[in-house]
């Protein structure tokens, strides 16, 4: 079951509707516009490298590739996350301190096939407080 969170509330997604006088065909986002330049501009150099011409029937080339990449990696993947939010959220979970508890391990253990352990070794601490009531 999956439940809704208004964690983004917040977070207004900005929109370009025009570059000085170019009026745009559609509001874009600004993250679109980052993410096609961030593709436009390596995908370029590649092809100019490589010695494809920028005349008319290959200027296609130049622009569609970077265009699908964009629409692609701004699209929901999983959980109704963006994929550079799932990315973000991902390194977040490796960087995070990996003391596993029993339900994690328990969890773990089941789901590779290895069925339910036998035994469990858990460890903990237990600092005591002691007061003196004497005086």
């Amino acid at each position: 079951m999956d439940l809704p969170t208004y964690t983004n509330i917040w977070r207004i997604e900005k929109r370009l509707y025009k570059l000085y006088d170019l009026r745009l065909p559609m509001p874009l986002p600004i993250v679109w516009i980052g993410v096609f330049v961030g593709v436009f501009v390596p995908w370029s150099l590649l092809l100019v490298l490589v010695g494809v011409p920028v005349a008319m029937p290959w200027h296609v080339l130049f622009l569609v590739p970077p265009g699908i990449v964009t629409w692609l990696s701004t699209r929901p993947v999983i959980e109704g996350k963006r994929l550079t939010e799932l990315l973000e959220s991902q390194l977040r979970y490796l960087g995070r301190h990996n003391d596993l508890d029993l339900v994690e391990v328990r969890a773990a253990l089941v789901g590779a096939g290895l069925g339910r352990p036998v035994v469990v070794l858990a460890g903990g601490q237990v600092d005591l407080l002691v007061h003196d009531l004497t005086g």
